[in-house]
C-alpha cells in the first residue's frame, strides 16, 4: 500500500519504520530542511522500549541513553524522599524492557537511520504540505513546490499544530492550563556532589515542580514548571530569563547548583486539548500529538506516538479495504491515550498541591507503601508500562 506520512518527528518516523517493515511503500514528508530535533531530553517507559525492541532498534536506543535505577519523588525544599518507583532491572523483570532517558535528537537520528535501511529514500525533507484532496478511494496532497503526491492513505503525524488535523476537522481552541514550563540542558561533572541525584527526580512544591534526569553521563535534562497567567505563547522554543527561573525556585537547595549553571533556558506555556471523537476521515488518519497531545506530567507523549505507529502497522492490511482497520485502530488506541491524557492532567494538579495538610495526607501513605512493598507501588503502573499494542504487551497483561 502506498502511504504518505506528514511529519518526521518521533511518531511519524516510528510509524514509517513499522509500516515499511510490514511491506508498505512509505513516503515521509517534512517541511524542515534538516532533522534538527529540538535539544531536549525525553523519557521512554518500558511500554515504548518494547515497541522499539520489536522494531529492531531497542538496543541502539538504550545504548544512546541512560537507564535510571528509579523514579524518586522528593520535596523540593527539603529534598526529603516521598516515593520511589524502582526501575532498572526491576522494570525489565516486571514490564519486559528497560526505562530509558535520552536526547530527543538521538532517538530521531536512530529512527531515521533505521527507516533508510528499511526503505531507502523514504524520507523527503524541505517539503511543505499545502492542500489535501481526501476521498473515499484515495488521497492526494499538494506541496509548496507544486508537486502532487497520491496514496491510499495519508497519516498526519505533524504534531500539536497539525495541518492535517485542521483540514480534516477544522481549527480547535486549546485551553491554557495556567502552567508554564522551563526547559534546559545542563552540563555536569558526574562526580560532583552538587549534581542532582541520578535517576529520574521529581521535585514537588506549592504551585511548582521540577524534573531532572540524565540523558548522557554528563548532561542533565531539566524541566521546571510554575503556575502563572501572564504567559500565553504556545511555542516550544521561546527564550526565557535564567534569573527568573532561579527566582521561581529559590530555596530549593539541592537544585540550586544545577539552576546556577543554566544560561539560556527555554519556556513554553502548556495548553490542554480534550480527547478527540475521531482520528480519521476517508483516507486520512492522525497519530501522535496531532490527535492526542498530552501534558508532560506523565512523560508519555513520545511513547504514545511510538505505540501508535506500531499498532497501525499491525492492523493495516497490505491491500484491500482499510476503513475497518482505521476504525479498529481508533477503538483500541483512543481509550488508552485518553486515560493517559487525563492522568497527566491530574498529575499537574497533584504535583502542585499547596495545602500542607492535604500534601501530607497524600504523600505519607504512598511513601510507607513504597518502603514496605516496592512491588505494590510498581503494580500501580502495570496498566501503563505493561500495556501497549497487541502482540507486545508485557507478560503481566498478556
Amino acid at each position: 500500500m502506498r502511504i504518505l506520512i506528514a511529519g518526521a518527528g518521533i511518531a511519524g518516523l516510528a510509524a514509517a519504520l513499522a509500516l515499511a517493515r510490514k511491506g508498505h511503500s512509505v513516503q515521509v514528508i517534512e517541511q524542515a530542511a534538516a532533522l534538527e530535533e529540538v535539544g531536549a531530553g525525553l523519557q521512554l517507559g518500558p511500554n515504548a522500549m518494547r515497541v522499539l525492541d520489536a522494531l529492531g532498534i531497542g538496543e541502539k536506543v538504550a545504548a544512546a541513553g541512560q537507564s535510571p535505577a528509579a523514579i524518586t519523588l522528593r520535596d523540593g525544599r527539603s529534598a526529603r524522599e516521598i516515593l520511589k518507583v524502582p526501575l532498572g532491572e526491576a522494570a525489565k523483570r516486571r514490564w519486559g524492557a528497560a526505562y530509558v532517558t535520552l536526547h530527543r535528537a538521538d532517538l530521531v537520528a536512530i529512527l531515521a537511520e533505521a527507516l533508510e535501511r528499511a526503505q531507502p529514500g523514504a524520507l523527503h525533507l524541505g517539503v511543505t504540505l499545502t492542500d489535501i484532496d481526501n476521498r473515499a478511494d484515495g488521497v492526494a496532497i499538494a506541496t509548496a513546490s507544486g508537486e502532487t503526491l497520491a496514496a491510499e492513505l495519508l497519516i498526519g503525524a505533524d504534531g500539536i499544530r497539525s495541518v492535517v488535523r485542521e483540514v480534516l476537522f477544522g481549527p480547535d481552541t486549546p485551553r491554557f492550563t495556567g502552567h508554564v514550563a522551563w526547559r534546559a540542558l545542563v552540563r555536569i561533572d558526574p562526580a560532583d556532589p552538587a549534581a542532582p541525584p541520578p535517576g529520574v527526580g521529581a521535585w514537588l512544591g506549592a504551585r511548582r515542580h521540577a524534573v531532572t534526569y540524565r540523558i548522557r553521563p554528563d548532561l542533565v535534562n531539566l524541566v521546571a514548571v510554575t503556575e502563572q497567567s501572564d504567559w500565553r505563547d504556545e511555542g516550544w522554543n521561546l527564550p526565557g530569563d535564567a534569573d527568573r527561573l532561579r527566582a521561581d525556585f529559590a530555596g530549593w537547595k539541592v537544585l540550586a547548583p544545577l539552576l546556577a549553571r543554566v544560561e539560556t533556558p527555554l519556556r513554553w506555556a502548556l495548553f490542554d486539548r480534550k480527547p478527540m471523537r475521531a482520528w480519521h476521515d476517508n483516507r486520512a488518519l492522525l497519530i501522535g500529538d496531532a490527535c492526542h497531545p498530552m501534558l508532560p506530567f506523565l512523560a508519555q507523549g513520545a511513547a504514545m506516538g511510538i505505540e501508535d505507529g506500531y499498532a497501525l502497522a499491525e492492523l493495516l492490511p497490505l491491500e484491500g479495504e482499510i476503513e475497518p482497520a482505521l476504525a479498529r485502530f481508533f477503538a483500541l488506541r483512543q481509550p488508552r491515550t485518553a486515560r493517559i491524557q487525563a492522568m497527566a492532567r491530574s498529575n499537574g494538579v497533584d504535583f502542585h498541591e499547596g495545602n500542607p495538610l492535604a500534601t501530607l495526607a497524600m504523600r505519607l501513605p504512598l511513601g510507607r507503601a513504597a518502603s514496605a512493598r516496592p512491588d505494590a507501588v510498581m503494580a500501580r503502573w502495570d496498566w501503563l508500562y505493561g500495556g501497549g499494542p497487541i502482540g507486545i504487551r508485557s507478560g503481566i497483561l498478556a
